[in-house]
């Protein structure tokens, strides 16, 4: 059995007030996964997978959500800072990169 991870984007307010009840996370997931998940295209066993199209895989994946053989855990915003610098005229010139990745929850099966 390989273990998947998928990620769906929540916003934080939507966590704060959803996060203490169990039953109602899980049945959320398991609602909204087949429409609102990425990566929708894996490799598996040097297959490419179109998570997409209906295929047995896709089916197994939703199989496994709906029966609650699936872990979550919520993954906060954050941001990446990455600088590049280049030097013109003797001066060392630096340029800052943000990179904001939203808030997700990461939802990890084995298949």
């Amino acid at each position: 059995m390989d273990e998947f991870e998928f990620y769906m984007d929540i916003s934080p307010a939507w966590w704060v007030k959803s996060r203490n009840n169990e039953s109602y996370l899980k049945k959320y997931i398991c609602d909204t996964f087949e429409f609102d998940f990425y990566p929708r295209i894996i490799s598996h066993k040097r297959k490419i997978i179109n998570l997409d199209e209906t295929n047995n895989f896709k089916l197994k994946l939703l199989d496994n959500l709906k029966s609650g053989k699936f872990i979550y855990e919520f993954l906060p915003e954050d941001e990446s800072l990455k600088e590049s610098y280049s030097i013109t005229n003797g001066n060392i010139v630096f340029q800052p990169r943000k990179k904001l990745t939203n808030s997700r929850l990461l939802i990890k099966t084995k298949i």
